[in-house]
């Protein structure tokens, strides 16, 4: 039987301080016959002449330079140039397991499904599958595995990562269904946008309970994390998705997984607007967060929130964002933030 190759497309932009230890662990991959095509996503640091160097040192290389457009599409580019049987993904501050393509290899190819979803680690803890391990065909892939990708169910931590990344595809999958990530520029987390396109069309998904994957929380990261319409993106997203659910006919569950999810998010721009007052000025933290929390689309889902589901912590700050608290809901996310980094 031939051997089966492994595409792994690394898209990279400004990560030279993180880059050597991404490529070094595909190349120490225990399975060999893998391609790396390196996606220079028009960085402005070093990233691509270390790039390059790689590229003359193994043969298994190939490094690619475009234009910036954003991590949906530079994967685009990569599964459009990708040679093996299978894809994987991997972003360049990230890395592997050194035996990563080899067990979600194996899971593949011996249940012959469309994706093997695998677990990872984040912070060096595993972060671990709440579902079974086992082949999802048919109708399980909507009513567990996708309604799970939504989100918690309430503060249960039972989600099931919709990331690209620590899954191993199929290519035909993306061939014969002209299947592509969306641009982050247009729907914010791409992935999950990518999740409700892709997962309909599988006809069988392997949950694998190993972790394979190190997922890095990168601080610099931060700088870029502040967007004055991040507020706009993320709701934008969240509408998308509900329209999603209604049209694959997903159980209840699953829009109520994607409010908690939301909620989370929506906490999260406030987050921003907190962390970065030093920047912007008390003034303006304070108008948008009144901003933030006027909006009817966020008013409704805090109101249509069972009131059940919240801690008391959350309840306080979601009562203080429903009734306009605005100096309560910047002091309370103060003190979370001195308690907890942004991540």
């Amino acid at each position: 039987m031939k051997e089966q190759k492994v595409t792994i497309v690394v898209p990279v932009y400004n990560v030279e301080k993180y880059l050597k230890r991404c490529v070094d662990s595909l190349l120490g991959q225990s399975y060999q016959n893998i391609e790396i095509l390196l996606v220079d996503d028009g960085s402005k640091d070093s990233s691509l002449s270390i790039c390059k160097k790689y590229e003359l040192q193994d043969s298994r290389i190939r490094v690619f330079h475009k234009e910036n457009e954003g991590l949906g599409l530079t994967r685009n580019y990569g599964i459009e140039r990708a040679t093996g049987e299978y894809i994987t993904f991997v972003d360049s501050d990230d890395y592997l397991t050194l035996d990563a393509i080899a067990v979600m290899l194996e899971r593949a190819i011996a249940t012959d499904v469309d994706v093997v979803i695998a677990s990872h680690y984040y912070k060096n803890e595993e972060q671990r599958v709440t579902v079974s391990e086992r082949i999802y065909s048919g109708n399980e892939i909507k009513e567990t595995l996708m309604v799970h990708m939504m989100g918690n169910k309430g503060n249960k931590l039972d989600a099931l990562s919709y990331t690209a990344c620590w899954k191993l595809y199929k290519k035909e999958l993306f061939i014969k269904n002209n299947l592509v990530f969306p641009s982050e520029r247009k729907l914010i987390w791409e992935d999950l946008a990518f999740s409700v396109e892709a997962y309909p069309l599988c006809e069988k998904v392997y949950i694998l309970h190993k972790p394979v994957y190190y997922y890095c929380f990168n601080e610099e990261s931060l700088t870029h994390t502040y967007k004055p319409n991040k507020l706009e993106l993320v709701m934008e997203l969240y509408h998308y998705m509900g329209v999603k659910i209604q049209d694959l006919n997903l159980p209840g569950e699953a829009q109520y997984r994607l409010d908690t999810n939301f909620i989370g998010h929506i906490r999260t721009c406030i987050k921003l607007e907190v962390f970065y007052t030093d920047k912007n000025g008390f003034g303006t933290a304070i108008q948008n967060i009144r901003k933030i929390c006027s909006r009817k689309d966020v008013q409704r889902l805090i109101r249509s929130y069972p009131k059940t589901s919240f801690n008391k912590s959350q309840y306080v700050y979601n009562f203080a964002m429903e009734h306009m608290l605005v100096y309560m809901v910047y002091f309370l996310t103060w003190l979370q933030n001195k308690k907890k980094r942004i991540e």
